[in-house]
């Protein structure tokens, strides 16, 4: 009985250790990209006017700096009060779904700039969005209400040690995420058949660039997670959540990133006097997501 107790505390162990690794490497990926991207920012976004997604840029970029580290005292702070878990988590949480949504959010903004401003376009993945944004709230409401918490399994053990919650509404927020990010990848395929397959256009080969690699790689992530919650092994809950919140910031930001530095270099070509043909220009698409997202007097009503 005993040797059966000491392997369960074994395996709890190194199952925390592995989510405590993962966490502490979301962490440096978050730090890291923010040193490479820093000189970026500083050259595109602060001399730029204000704009939505401008403020958008912001609010991804820089609240994972908040939660992160909260999340990571959350698995890594010794003899943590049990109320203290429940409030540590809440923050954390919170933030993340906050993070997550203004990634999303982009996402839509950059459908919205391909589609050339189609009111339209806006108000139905805007719904998708907001119904999406509405029901994680929801869910994540009641994941923290469930979320019971008891002592450390072995007094070497750091971090909170959960006992108990619904992890599978975690777990149906990403599904909602998925389902966001499809219906605005199928639709960016169709429209870029339709509209763009002929036009060699940097500014729209980055859009969907941009775009194919935030989708796949968040898909992968986001179905792994779901997997894990679904497999209900409790100390590998949290191993996915914290990186994936990274990623959101981190691709969402350099999705701007790339397509301003791109109407950069466009505009020091035409500044040194390279002319650009009419199949390298997308009307109403660059300027106003690249730029000062939005401008009402480029706003399209309808499709053609």
């Amino acid at each position: 009985m005993t040797d059966e107790i000491s392997q369960s505390v074994a395996l709890s162990w190194h199952r925390l250790q592995t989510v405590k690794y993962v966490n502490v490497a979301s962490l440096a990926i978050l730090v890291f990209d923010y040193t490479l991207t820093f000189d970026l920012e500083v050259s595109l976004l602060w001399p730029s006017r204000f704009s939505t997604s401008k403020a958008l840029f912001f609010l991804a970029r820089y609240t994972p700096f908040f939660d992160v580290p909260v999340g990571l005292y959350f698995v890594l702070g010794m003899d943590i009060p049990l109320p203290e878990c429940y409030k540590l988590n809440m923050a954390a949480t919170v933030m993340s779904v906050f993070g997550i949504a203004i990634g999303e959010a982009i996402l839509v903004l950059r459908t919205y700039a391909l589609s050339e401003q189609r009111r339209r376009v806006l108000l139905v993945f805007g719904t998708i969005y907001g119904a999406a944004v509405v029901a994680s709230v929801v869910l994540i409401s009641i994941f923290l209400t469930s979320m019971v918490y008891g002592p450390p399994l072995y007094p070497l053990i750091p971090g909170c040690n959960e006992t108990g919650g619904d992890f599978i509404l975690v777990g149906v927020c990403f599904i909602l995420v998925l389902v966001n990010e499809t219906a605005l990848m199928i639709y960016t395929i169709h429209l870029g058949w339709r509209k763009y397959r002929y036009f060699p256009n940097p500014f729209v080969v980055t859009l969907y660039r941009d775009g194919i690699i935030y989708f796949v790689f968040l898909f992968l992530g986001s179905a792994a997670n779901f997997a894990i919650l679904l497999g209900g092994e409790g100390e590998l809950q949290e191993l996915l959540n914290t990186f994936l919140r990274v990623m959101h910031s981190v691709l969402s930001t350099r999705v701007l990133l790339n397509l301003r530095d791109v109407e950069r270099r466009r505009r020091n070509r035409e500044h040194d006097g390279v002319e650009l043909s009419v199949e390298q220009t997308v009307t109403g698409t660059r300027m106003d997501f690249a730029n000062s997202w939005p401008s009402a007097s480029r706003t399209q009503e309808g499709d053609e």
